[in-house]
């Protein structure tokens, strides 16, 4: 109920361009939130409640802030235009985001929590706390990226399509363009180094866990990119396609694990996994593109040359460095 009385206002707040309001609420219940687990699991020994408690407390202070702040002063308006009637009328309009969108972020959450399923079943506990650590680090720039430019963008690329539709193209293509630069080196070292890095960062126990990071690193890359299309479906009413798109993502994934874990191998499982998440989401970005009728074949041959030039100039780097070190 918190969740969900926090993301309305938020919405809120992102309709009347606050940007700088919203963030600085999130950022100071976020620390709140992480300093109570953090206080009552010293105090407590570390008692599971804490992380439950603690979220709790995140939500009530950040729906307190939000609520108490400028929105405040819309809530009497609110109250007094409210009736069934338009309550009805508007669920009728927009029932397709309960229809779709439901299931859709059901089968999202199902698709990111599948290779701990499956890495349990089929190899025990030590390769999912490896893979977990590994994705927990590569999700930091992605979220940090992410609540800086989605809820500007989204704001803007809505006011746009209202206003001006035929440059909501234009705007999504220069942000499509704009993240693939900004994740291409980091995320490609990561991909060709991250099992060095983690052996000289974290020890020695942790060099695997870098492995796993490389098989993940250039799908951050395309997962980065998406986040200048992501809004464009709820933006053109096609949550349909969120929800197909979502499948599509949770099959090519499941795939990939599949053949993993019938062989038997980890390595192998996790890489196809990393490659499948990479081209459904690529894919899915395409899509998204064509709706906004651009040129999409010229664009994904734009973005693979780049990534794939940088990746062979990367690996050729490695490649020279360790000859020249043996």
């Amino acid at each position: 109920m918190l969740f969900n009385f926090n993301t309305i206002m938020n919405g809120w707040y992102l309709r009347e361009k606050q940007f700088v309001k919203r963030s600085s609420v999130e950022v100071a219940t976020a620390l709140a939130g992480r300093g109570f687990t953090i206080g009552y699991g010293w105090w407590m020994g570390g008692n599971v409640a804490g992380l439950l408690l603690g979220e709790a407390f995140n939500r009530l202070t950040s729906t307190i802030s939000l609520v108490t702040g400028t929105l405040r002063h819309s809530l009497g308006m609110l109250w007094r235009t409210i009736s069934w009637q338009s309550m009805r009328e508007v669920a009728i309009e927009y029932k397709d985001f309960p229809k779709y969108n439901l299931p859709a972020s059901f089968i999202n959450v199902l698709s990111a929590q599948l290779p701990i399923f499956a890495l349990t079943t089929g190899f025990g506990p030590t390769p999912v706390g490896l893979y977990s650590f590994s994705v927990s680090l590569l999700e930091l720039p992605i979220n940090l990226i992410g609540n800086a430019i989605l809820p500007v963008f989204w704001q803007k690329a809505t006011e746009t399509y209202q206003n001006e539709p035929e440059r909501l193209s234009v705007i999504t293509l220069s942000l499509f363009y704009k993240l693939l630069y900004m994740g291409l080196i980091p995320f490609g070292i990561i991909t060709v180094y991250g099992d060095v890095l983690f052996k000289l960062v974290f020890g020695h126990r942790w060099e695997m866990a870098g492995l796993y990071t490389g098989y993940l690193g250039y799908y951050y890359v395309f997962k980065l990119m998406s986040l200048a299309t992501s809004p464009i479906y709820n933006i053109l009413s096609k949550q349909r396609y969120i929800l197909w798109s979502n499948v599509f993502l949770l099959l090519m994934r499941g795939l990939g694990l599949a053949i993993g874990l019938l062989n038997n191998d980890l390595n192998l499982a996790l890489l196809l996994f990393g490659l499948g998440s990479l081209v459904a989401t690529f894919l899915i970005d395409l899509q998204v593109l064509s709706l906004l009728n651009l040129p999409v074949w010229k664009i994904a041959l734009r973005t693979v040359l780049i990534v794939g030039v940088t990746l062979v100039i990367l690996k050729s780097i490695r490649i020279s460095a360790e000859l020249l070190l043996s």
